[in-house]
């Protein structure tokens, strides 16, 4: 196991309006774009406080990251983004246990 937990983040059909709204997207599906989501870690949390405390610190991360993966231009983006948007256009799932079974270290590739 790895000290930390894993968040999952499925698009809510606020989110799609807006891919709506940019060029190349007019089409898409709520299951196209969630057909293959980001998998996210964050610290390790005891219970449901923390567990939204951590929701509180990271959702405009979190967001920011949603929207970069479809959209790179932050002017086309929604300009005031808070928990509850954030919570509107998108299902927030969390793991608590992240087990690592490949024996190789881990490597940050950005």
């Amino acid at each position: 196991m790895i000290n930390r937990c894993a968040v999952t983040i499925r698009a809510l059909e606020p989110f799609l309006v807006w891919l709506h709204s940019l060029p190349d997207y007019e089409d898409m599906t709520l299951n196209e774009v969630n057909q293959e989501t980001t998998v996210y870690l964050l610290p390790v949390y005891e219970d449901e406080a923390e567990k939204d405390a951590l929701l509180d610190q990271y959702y405009d991360l979190l967001f920011d990251e949603e929207l970069a993966g479809w959209w790179m231009n932050e002017d086309d983006w929604p300009k005031k983004r808070n928990l509850e948007m954030f919570n509107l256009w998108f299902d927030i799932e969390f793991h608590s246990v992240v087990v690592d079974l490949e024996d190789a270290p881990l490597r940050d590739e950005t």
